[in-house]
């Protein structure tokens, strides 16, 4: 019986006990580690973005508000049918900004 390349792709290598590439190189262990801590990562990124500015976070959502209103006001005063897609692309986005901030409170 056939194989499919899927079925082919996905068989283990006897010997070093890894999956098989599309190409059969071997050297992608999806279980193993990564070859970096956390603290590695930590580390790397510079002191000054892990302060905390409350009034620069609530210029954020004043901001993203802002454009909201503007959005619809925009739409209101424009009601073209070529307005409504771009309109509903753009305040998809805004709503998924005022989503994340409220989820991740």
């Amino acid at each position: 019986m056939k194989e499919s390349c899927l079925e082919r792709s996905n068989k283990k290598d006897a010997s070093n006990d890894t999956v098989d590439g599309i190409d059969g190189e071997g050297d992608f262990d999806p279980s193993a580690p990564p070859p970096f801590k956390i603290a590695e990562i930590r580390a790397a990124i510079p002191k000054h973005c892990w302060v905390k500015n409350p009034w620069r976070s609530l210029s954020y959502v004043l901001r993203d508000v802002t454009v909201i209103v503007a959005l619809a006001a925009a739409a209101l005063r424009l009601d073209s049918w070529v307005f409504w897609p771009l309109y509903w692309a753009a305040q998809g986005t805004m709503f998924w900004a005022i989503f994340v901030l409220g989820h991740d409170w």
